[in-house]
């Protein structure tokens, strides 16, 4: 597993939370548009905080440009 930066710990502890209070509301009686907005967040954010940076994308189906040398 790669090292994550400052910043993608942070979304991570933040996606972790929201799940935390998504699952608590759940199995403590919330409504359910109480609490699927946090799970959902919550889901949403732990899986950004693993995408690739914007440093470096992948192009899949553009042609590749001729180097020059």
């Amino acid at each position: 597993m790669r090292k994550l930066s400052t910043t993608q710990k942070a979304i991570l502890v933040m996606g972790i939370i929201g799940t935390s209070i998504g699952l608590y509301g759940k199995f403590n009686g919330w409504e359910y548009d109480s609490y699927f907005v946090f799970f959902y967040t919550g889901m949403t954010l732990m899986w950004v905080a693993f995408l690739n940076s914007g440093k470096s994308y992948c192009r899949p189906f553009w042609k590749k440009q001729p180097q020059n040398q």
